[in-house]
């Protein structure tokens, strides 16, 4: 009996249909969601650093389109500042890339899969009193209605409600958190094996040197599952103990590695180029 019991817990902590479709998801639907996502706001950043700081550029424009004004100012022959460049490489690499990055992965997770928990975000009316001056120059107290947000405990009836069945198939005190770290790992490793494959695709030239050796420790180099990780235990913490959890803080730990990481060198999904593998995962080149 205890065995039974043993391998129904394991089975619900792993459920290997539930992590290939968060895997599916990630790598289809969530790279190019990713992609398009980065390279709409890597544009509206390029775009809005040179308007501050390089506004000349903009006289290309009658003949190049301004939406792709930012990506073709080599083949144009202009050359901005290096400072121009820093600040708009700085902000779409380090700050947008890491930013869509995280957050795909965690949408991918909350809508692939719904995880097991104690707590659920709920929302309710407060109302705060404010003094104003009337007419008679007298303080009136008004009431100020605002909505704000809180952990509410799930209770075994709701969850049959939200199960459609008549048994608690979800039992209260969830303490186990495998099931988060497992099917984050699923769509991080989803997003990442996308990205890449279509990377490895493109480091096949003749005087590409070593082509096997990077092929092999792009999959290895752990970014996006070492950020995944540190977003899923922030995701545990809000739906299992119930702390208060704004999106900004459970994706900030992740965000910030991730940045360094790009900073260093490794590459957001919209830059295409991968004739560098090495700085890519922070490798000197041989």
């Amino acid at each position: 009996m205890n065995l039974r019991t043993t391998h129904a817990k394991l089975s619900r902590t792993f459920n290997h249909s539930e992590q290939t479709s968060v895997f599916n998801t990630a790598f289809t639907i969530g790279y190019i969601l990713t992609l398009l996502l980065e390279l709409l706001l890597a544009t509206i950043l390029r775009l809005s650093v040179f308007a501050l700081w390089e506004p000349e550029i903009f006289s290309l424009s009658p003949r190049v389109p301004t939406p792709i004004l930012p990506w073709v100012l080599r083949e144009n022959g202009y050359r901005p500042k290096r400072i121009t460049l820093f600040v708009a490489d700085f902000c779409t690499s380090c700050v947008a890339a890491p930013l869509i990055e995280e957050t795909v992965k965690l949408k991918i997770l909350q809508w692939s899969v719904r995880l097991p928990r104690n707590f659920r975000v709920a929302k309710r009316v407060k109302e705060k009193s404010q003094s104003s001056l009337s007419s008679k120059r007298k303080k009136k107290k008004t009431k100020k209605k605002k909505l704000v947000s809180f952990m509410e405990a799930i209770s075994p009836q709701v969850l049959n409600m939200v199960d459609g069945t008549g048994k608690n198939e979800q039992p209260m005190g969830v303490t186990n958190i495998n099931s988060y770290i497992s099917h984050m790992l699923a769509a991080s490793i989803g997003l990442k094996l996308s990205d890449s494959i279509r990377r490895v695709l493109m480091y096949t030239k003749k005087n590409d040197d070593h082509k096997g050796f990077y092929a092999l420790f792009r999959g290895i180099f752990p970014i996006h599952e070492l950020c995944g990780t540190l977003t899923s235990l922030q995701l545990a913490k809000r739906d299992i103990l119930g702390v208060t959890m704004p999106l900004w803080k459970m994706i900030g730990p992740a965000v910030f590695i991730h940045a360094m990481a790009n900073f260093r060198g490794m590459k957001p999904v919209f830059k295409w180029n991968s004739s560098t593998p090495w700085s890519e995962m922070q490798l000197s080149p041989w």
